[in-house]
């Protein structure tokens, strides 16, 4: 662009790529609205910039690092794309090829790598405290349990001790992708009102502990949510991606039923199989943790079996791609 590189010294020819993230409603596109209007105020106009979806610019990038197998002849091309992010998963299948790629589908689960670290404060705060401490909707209203999602955030009455709380966990839950156990030490954390002496929390956390406590979380408080909203969608014939699972599988009992039930939710609403996918992208900060990747795994295998993921027995491709440097 001429206007941008007069501005430097060189020559340049720059294009701005924005992401955005896409919406479960595939007649509605209020982010791309959104965006474009919040770059019209900077000096380079919403006309330069190229606005891509960011499940459209994962792929991109897996094609950019050699990360995708080679497409059949005469193969689909369509991708399905699993974005853990903190708070939220997107379960996305993009289509199309060659700069023309687009997503076909979209459902988004209230559920990402900061559930581990809520629900590792929770058990901390239980253990020291001896309280229950994860929030829960107890709103009678049925209006309200359909539109808000099940937290998995502690409350405590001591925000310092929960700030301090979280900056543990953070780490621990990040050591625990590595290794199987970790130690949290927090000094003077609160005061026994007692015996007026200082309480620290000194503890040893195993990833088993902590799986447990997001499988349980998952089982009782996220699939009762995700099953309430699918059940509404389907009596009010609403064909958006509130039903985020799948109406053909059981309801799921843990994270990978759960992953099983959503991506084949998304193949049923494209009309596709698993073995229509060119690959299975799991991607995200979220994707960094054990369980998750697992999880996937483990998802995958149900719904199209041992040889999908890892290529075994057959032609040796296996689709499931789970990036790590640059991408993951």
């Amino acid at each position: 662009d001429e206007s941008m590189s007069a501005r430097g010294s060189g020559s340049y020819n720059v294009r701005p790529i924005l992401t955005y993230p896409p919406s479960s409603d595939a007649n509605s596109d209020d982010y791309l609205t959104q965006y474009r209007q919040s770059v019209n105020g900077l000096t380079s106009p919403a006309g330069i910039a190229e606005f891509v979806p960011e499940p459209v610019a994962i792929v991109c990038g897996a094609e950019y690092y050699n990360l995708l197998p080679s497409k059949d002849a005469g193969g689909s091309s369509s991708v399905l794309v699993v974005d853990a992010g903190g708070t939220s998963t997107c379960v996305s299948i993009v289509g199309g090829e060659g700069g023309k790629e687009e997503v076909l589908y979209s459902a988004t689960l209230p559920f990402g790598g900061d559930t581990f670290v809520d629900l590792l404060v929770s058990h901390l705060v239980d253990g020291f405290y001896g309280t229950t401490s994860t929030t829960t909707n107890n709103s009678n209203d049925d209006e309200s349990s359909r539109t808000t999602h099940p937290s998995s955030k502690p409350t405590l009455n001591d925000p310092s001790a929960l700030q301090r709380l979280y900056e543990a966990s953070t780490t621990a839950i990040h050591e625990l992708s590595n290794k199987t156990r970790s130690e949290i030490n927090i000094p003077y954390l609160t005061m026994d009102l007692q015996t007026r002496q200082p309480k620290h929390l000194e503890v040893g956390v195993s990833r088993n502990v902590v799986d447990a406590e997001v499988q349980t979380w998952v089982r009782e408080k996220l699939v009762p949510y995700l099953l309430q909203g699918t059940t509404t969608s389907l009596s009010n014939n609403n064909n958006n991606n509130n039903n985020s699972l799948s109406q053909a599988l059981p309801s799921p009992t843990n994270l990978s039923t759960l992953f099983s039930s959503a991506i084949m939710n998304s193949l049923e609403c494209t009309s596709l199989t698993p073995h229509a996918l060119r690959a299975v992208i799991l991607v995200g900060g979220g994707a960094r943790v054990p369980l998750v990747r697992e999880s996937m795994r483990e998802g995958l295998v149900h719904l199209a079996g041992d040889a999908y993921v890892s290529g075994s027995g057959g032609n040796g491709k296996g689709r499931l791609i789970m990036p790590e440097g640059e991408m993951g």
